[in-house]
């Protein structure tokens, strides 16, 4: 617990209060002067922690701006050499109130400052230990609950800040900053910390640069099996949805729009018979298998199932296949596709047949030659996908079912983190974003059945302006990348929350930005990034938004409405091993061989 005389150090005061505002105070900073080499002995600068000493608590500030009046400049450029007769002034914006008694930091000022009142600089240990006291609190659980270790306050050393993880990643988190700020230096300490108190996480790296970097992880690559422990995964095409698919293969809307939606019903309804062999007995006929279709006792007709795992439509029962369709709604109402892909393209073709059979209804006409003509570059499509290298991580049998891995890797008590690779997908046909989407929907679909509420689960999305908040595909066939959107939305309650991490925080979708409850906002110099930031954190008002630009590597305004107020921290540097790949290209280092090697080649000529 806190002690009262480390809060307000009488040896530490700065100044008085001379006028009080809603949010802010002003005061004398009588020993705020540089001049005459009192630089080193100099109290009170802009971005000092103050206390101002009121009767019961303690009001927690930050010095925002430092001067002297107008009327005095004169004075100070004219005694530059001397004693100058001047008196800095100073202004601080008021954060979160201390109690005297309980030593409890809470948000808001819960009792104004008066004028007259003291101003003492803040003792880092006294500070952070409020804070923390603050923090874990409320949370149950051991008396020893476990936090996050961040870093320490900016510019106090003394002052470590630790997080409990409910009031870090519990309302999801937000991580912003441009480049060489320190964005992936916070992402990699935010998951090894999860890693060191033993929870659980998955980190999404689109450029690599996490890869090897996280302790004990699992690691998995797609499209190329990485270097060292990270095997070649795939993410099974038959858990894509019918949207995704609509959006890879870009069908025209006339005729080969309506042809792969009734391919896809029609896979899905083969793959259900064959499953169910109890209600639907399936009769061998050669390479053909026949399920007869009843209504009730009646049978109606008939399906046939071919060789390849197709429907064959032409000149068969169209009451049959209506009838399957009633009787298995619910089983052909899914989201994902469920079927082999390399089955589709065959599909395809089955469906191009007339509407009637020589005017009976009840049965499919003949095969159009005309639609499937119409198809044609649709039925290529899909088999040139089939083989495409780019698309390996979907549709090629090379590589472990990425869904069985995470299974795997849920189920495993010592497993904690999970690193998986994106660098080598193709950026062609969407490929990444599909994947990436389509993998988080399937998270958030184990969220919905309940597989987080015991066993809660972190996701840390690297780059996520290209993840979220996007279309892909066409003006007829697309599909938007919101599975991590819809995470953010309503994964919280399932036990699956998410950390977002990116440069461009103007391209995150507003109501997916309202979501985030904690924010690391490291420097951002685009006045459209810090606008965004602004609008999506309430607590952050202009006084501490003036300080993003200038923010130093590493350091960041960390908010969240768990906090008493936005806090500058100095984040602690990953430890060795744990950096992230995230340095620019070596000039020096490439340059200068290149040059060497040119020096040695014109010798030698």
């Amino acid at each position: 617990m806190t002690e009262l005389s480390s809060l307000i150090d009488p040896s530490k005061r700065i100044g008085t209060v001379t006028r009080v505002t809603a949010s802010a105070v002003e005061l004398t900073l009588p020993n705020a002067l540089a001049a005459l080499g009192r630089r080193g002995l100099a109290k009170g600068s802009v971005g000092d922690f103050v206390f101002v000493d009121c009767d019961r608590c303690a009001i927690l500030g930050r010095v925002t701006e430092v001067g002297i009046p107008d009327r005095q400049r004169d004075v100070l450029e004219h005694q530059i050499e001397t004693d100058p007769m001047v008196e800095p002034q100073g202004r601080a914006q008021l954060l979160a109130t201390v109690s005297k008694t309980t030593r409890k930091v809470t948000r808001g000022i819960n009792t104004q400052p008066r004028v007259g009142d003291g101003v003492y600089l803040a003792r880092g240990g006294a500070l952070s230990n409020s804070i923390k006291d603050a923090l874990k609190g409320d949370v149950q659980g051991d008396s020893s609950p476990l936090l996050i270790e961040l870093g320490h306050l900016s510019g106090l050393d003394d002052a470590a800040l630790s997080i409990p993880p409910e009031k870090l990643f519990g309302r999801h988190c937000g991580v912003f900053g441009a480049t060489g700020g320190g964005k992936s230096w916070t992402v990699s300490r935010l998951v090894n910390e999860i890693v060191r108190i033993g929870g659980k996480c998955i980190l999404f790296d689109p450029t690599g640069e996490f890869t090897g970097k996280v302790a004990g992880a699992w690691q998995y690559s797609f499209g190329e099996a990485g270097n060292g422990d990270q095997p070649l995964v795939r993410f099974p095409s038959e858990n894509l949805s019918e949207l995704d698919l609509h959006a890879l293969l870009t069908p025209t809307g006339q005729s080969q729009g309506p042809a792969l939606r009734s391919a896809t019903k029609s896979l899905r309804m083969a793959q259900v018979l064959t499953a169910h062999a109890e209600r639907f007995p399936v009769e061998q006929n050669g390479s053909r298998r026949t399920v007869v279709i009843r209504r009730g006792d009646d049978p109606v007709g008939h399906v046939v199932l071919e060789e390849q795992g197709t429907i064959e439509k032409a000149n068969q029962s169209r009451l049959a296949f209506g009838q399957a369709e009633l009787m298995l709604a619910d089983e052909l109402a899914v989201e994902t596709c469920g079927f082999d892909f390399s089955a589709l393209s065959r599909q395809v073709r089955n469906e191009c047949v007339r509407p009637v059979h020589n005017n009976d209804a009840s049965k499919y006409g003949q095969l159009d030659s005309n639609a499937v003509g119409y198809c044609n570059s649709l039925i290529i499509r899909i088999e040139t996908f089939l083989t495409s290298p780019e698309l390996a991580c979907l549709f090629s049998d090379n590589g472990r079912d990425i869904c069985r891995e995470i299974a795997r890797f849920l189920d495993d008590p010592n497993a904690k983190a999970m690193v998986l690779s994106f660098e080598k997908v193709s950026f062609k046909h969407n490929t990444r974003e599909l994947l990436l989407n389509a993998l988080g929907r399937y998270l958030l679909g184990l969220a919905r059945r309940g597989q987080f509420r015991q066993n809660p689960l972190v996701c840390c999305l690297d780059e996520a302006h290209q993840f979220i908040g996007r279309t892909v595909g066409d003006e007829l066939n697309n599909v938007s990348l919101d599975a991590f959107g819809l995470i953010a939305k309503e994964g919280r309650k399932y036990g699956l929350t998410t950390v977002i991490a990116t440069q461009r925080p103007r391209d995150v979708p507003q109501d997916v930005l309202s979501q985030l409850g904690t924010l690391f906002v490291h420097r951002l110099t685009n006045d459209r990034d810090r606008e965004t930031i602004e609008r999506a954190c309430g607590d952050l008002d202009r006084s501490a938004a003036a300080f993003i630009p200038s923010l130093s590597q590493g350091e960041a305004i960390i908010v969240g409405p768990d906090l008493p107020a936005p806090l500058p921290i100095m984040m602690a540097k990953p430890e060795k091993g744990q950096q992230p790949e995230s340095h620019g290209p070596e000039y020096q280092k490439y340059w200068s061989e290149k040059q060497e090697d040119s020096l040695v080649e014109n010798e030698i000529t």
